[in-house]
């Protein structure tokens, strides 16, 4: 794993949106991400990886892709080069922390903040909540709502799903997260 760093500019516009999307209060992915995210730094995509999949399709592509390489499933929000804005997406990490991202071309996110899990963790989710053939993230609100009775949301990801790669968040983003979760170290 990297050593800690403090966020670059976009990492830090990135935090502060979803900072702002978590005030809510609600129950909501990005609280969720905000206790255990990972900061990731972008990469290009090696000569020697499998294909990217389709655009509009980061979740199975990300899944895919980590089942292929032995790497990480990653799922939160990338901060796009084009319009500065942030996005829910999935890609895939190593212990290296670099950003092996299935759907989108090198350089289109400046930024990504997410949860690192086991593939194992990912494939048991999808049969649980009866996904694995539209998968479209264990984060997602709607099969947060109707199929996995807001497990995520409150309790966030169980120990055994996550992976010690990318970099932990400044301590700002930790504070007052309303539903008890303990960001990791």
């Amino acid at each position: 794993m990297p050593l800690e760093q403090h966020p670059n500019p976009a990492e830090h516009d990135l935090l502060a949106v979803i900072e702002a999307w978590a005030g809510s209060g609600s129950l909501s992915a990005p609280n969720v991400v905000l206790a255990q995210g990972r900061f990731f730094s972008p990469a290009p995509w090696p000569r020697r990886a499998p294909r990217r999949g389709l655009t509009g399709r980061c979740h199975p592509n990300a899944l895919r892709i980590a089942q292929l390489t032995g790497t990480g499933y990653v799922e939160g929000f990338a901060f796009l080069a084009a319009g500065e804005t942030a996005m829910p997406h999935a890609w895939c990490s190593g212990p290296d922390g670099l950003v092996l991202d299935p759907t989108w071309p090198d350089h289109a996110a400046t930024a990504y903040l997410g949860i690192p899990m086991a593939i194992a963790f990912v494939e048991v989710f999808q049969q649980r909540t009866l996904t694995k053939t539209a998968f479209v993230g264990v984060l997602d609100a709607k099969v947060q709502v109707a199929r996995d009775a807001l497990r995520i949301f409150t309790g966030g990801i169980p120990e055994h799903g996550l992976l010690d790669v990318g970099r932990p968040l400044p301590e700002r983003a930790l504070v007052g997260h309303p539903f008890g979760l303990v960001p990791r170290a």
